[in-house]
């Protein structure tokens, strides 16, 4: 009992030691067997995984080897469970999804280059919703779009609280540009006060990181409306809409000369 108190001390210690070290370099200051060592921690708790780790990339020849291979053939090595198998074939599936959406080049080639794109991009995930509910777009120099956030369901005033949120998300994505957009349902397109507040708010937190609000569009039924000029002052002319072609016009010509 004493010598598996003081192994497992060992082991304890050396695996702290192997977190904070990945914390300070990340995964590039690691060799293939380490990642697989650490990934190891979190399906076995207490036992050594270095010489399991070792064994299973000689067994498959790499670390793609290990996370493709399957469940029957990674439980037949020495130390894998059904538990420690089911693990590393998550990690595999998890790592190929990822790698799908990341490079698929139909994905990378939209570019947001026109209000039209990005208004029926977004007037199709408002059809049928009941609520109001917030959205931020984030787009790279390119206008390739790199997130849609659903911030929140519920009053643009909601996500006010949530300036900050949406400001951090933004820059840890690495955005160059984005846009807010909310939904009046059953009512009209116009701007409240709070959505107003909102946007002024969101401008300015964003502008600090260097990063361009380009528009807030606010959808109702089948029309919509821009209103991020009028709402920090880049012009003066108040409010009102003159109805969904003028409202387009708009759009058009202040998103054309942003991009």
């Amino acid at each position: 009992m004493e010598k598996e108190q003081k192994s497992g001390g060992v082991h304890a210690g050396h695996r702290a030691r192997m977190r904070e070290r990945f914390l300070k370099v990340g995964g590039n200051g690691f060799a293939d067997h380490e990642l697989l060592e650490l990934l190891l921690f979190q399906a076995i708790p207490r036992k050594d995984t270095n010489s399991l780790a070792h064994r299973l990339i000689e067994e498959f020849g790499s670390l793609s080897g290990v996370l493709e291979a399957d469940i029957d053939l990674l439980c037949r090595v020495e130390g894998v469970s059904l538990q420690v198998a089911v693990s590393l074939k998550t990690v595999g599936e998890v790592a190929c999804r990822y790698a799908a959406e990341k490079f698929d080049p139909e994905k990378k080639k939209t570019v947001f280059d026109s209000p039209e794109k990005i208004v029926t991009f977004l007037a199709s995930r408002y059809l049928s919703v009941p609520v109001e509910r917030v959205y931020l777009l984030l787009f790279d120099n390119g206008m390739h779009m790199i997130d849609c956030y659903h911030v929140c369901d519920g009053s643009i005033v909601g996500a006010g609280t949530s300036v900050r949120r949406m400001a951090e998300r933004a820059y840890k994505k690495g955005a160059a540009n984005a846009i807010l957009a909310h939904n009046h349902p059953g009512g009209m397109p116009f701007p409240s006060q709070d959505d107003i507040r909102v946007t002024r708010r969101l401008h300015q937190a964003l502008e600090i990181l260097e990063i361009s609000l380009l528009e807030h569009y606010i959808f109702a039924d089948h029309a919509y409306a821009p209103i991020l000029n009028r709402c920090v002052g880049i012009h003066d002319e108040g409010l009102s809409y003159s109805g969904e072609a003028a409202v387009a016009s708009s759009a058009n010509e202040w998103i054309k000369k942003k991009l």
